[in-house]
């Protein structure tokens, strides 16, 4: 009797153990079960956060124009290497901060400026909506920050790091235009001879003079070569301005392109691209510019039937196409002239 009543206490306790082992078993399930689903979701939950943060920083990449930098880069190491007397003496350092200044802080935040000034017009446009800001992946108020933090930048930059009050005028005169074609009740873009004074004759000025004061303290730069900077400049300008006849019409602008009409603008684009190749090859021949680089010149020549379609219709250009020839084209020419200082 004893030893049943002792055999019934143990198979209880047995059974005891064997529950709670099942409810251990469970417990552990549902863990695992809970535990997956929440390491499903927080990979989800961080890569939708890690997606948006690396599409954020593009876009806010994308605000400052990388490629844009190329002409700040190229009027600035134009002069700067000038300015040196060819002698291949170059402070990189010094260029370094002096482009990072001008190209993609100043200028990087005056592209982005604008980008917020216009983007309810930009998302009309067929290429223009495609931007940052027009696409909604930057916000305007965010695009507003970059500007003001970039700008900033750039000015401390010219304060305490290259303290030289000439280039900093350079800086203050990029900004007050661009300021003064970008923004209300002024809105140079928008009215005849100043759009393009503005866009095309004052900014490369003093991006080709901000390279030229790193080295020299006066504006005594050689006339061919601030003709030659400015006059290829005013002639891409013009080109580009061509290009956006159309959408400017349709949003009521007073410009240049309007006013004067197609036959006019193209025919001083033309004019205005033959005088930058004339200065910048009577520059070779009365020695402002080193022989060798008549060389360079020259070969810069051979891509000149890639331009020929955008150059007779520039309304019908592929815009994209006809920038990234002229960027690739113009990296080239600068690799060529930067490799032409050390060659003597």
């Amino acid at each position: 009797m004893e030893a049943s009543k002792k055999n019934g206490l143990q198979l209880k306790g047995i059974g005891r153990i064997i529950e709670i082992g099942n409810l251990f078993v469970q417990v552990k399930c549902l863990y695992t079960k809970l535990y997956l689903y929440l390491k499903r979701f927080l990979s989800k939950f961080l890569l939708f956060w890690v997606a948006w943060l690396f599409g954020f920083l593009i876009g806010l990449l994308k605000l400052l124009r990388p490629p844009e930098w190329t002409k700040s880069l190229g009027n600035m190491l134009i002069a700067y290497i000038a300015a040196t007397s060819f002698t291949g003496n170059l402070d990189w350092g010094l260029l370094f901060w002096g482009f990072l200044a001008v190209g993609p802080l100043l200028w990087g935040g005056l592209y982005t400026l604008n980008d917020v000034v216009d983007f309810e017009k930009d998302q009309k446009h067929d290429v223009k909506k495609n931007r940052p800001i027009p696409s909604g992946l930057v916000s305007p108020n965010m695009g507003f920050i970059l500007f003001m933090a970039t700008t900033i930048a750039a000015f401390a930059i010219g304060f305490f790091i290259i303290q030289k009050p000439l280039f900093i005028l350079c800086l203050a005169a990029m900004l007050v235009n661009q300021l003064l074609y970008t923004l209300k009740p002024f809105e140079l873009k928008k009215k005849p001879v100043m759009d393009f004074v503005s866009g095309s004759l004052v900014n490369p000025f003093f991006r080709f003079y901000s390279g030229w004061f790193l080295v020299k303290e006066a504006f005594n730069a050689p006339l061919e070569l601030v003709v030659f900077v400015v006059a290829i400049k005013f002639g891409g300008y013009s080109l580009y301005r061509l290009a956006s006849k159309k959408h400017e019409e349709e949003l009521n602008y007073r410009s240049s392109v309007v006013v004067f009409g197609e036959e006019k603008i193209r025919s001083a684009a033309y004019i205005a691209i033959a005088l930058a190749g004339a200065a910048y090859f009577l520059a070779t021949f009365n020695g402002v510019l080193p022989f060798r680089y008549f060389f360079l010149g020259a070969a810069s020549l051979v891509a000149f039937p890639l331009y020929v379609s955008a150059l007779k219709n520039p309304q019908e250009m592929n815009m994209r196409l006809v920038y990234n020839l002229i960027y690739a084209n113009y990296a080239l020419f600068i690799i060529g002239f930067v490799a032409l200082a050390y060659f003597r």
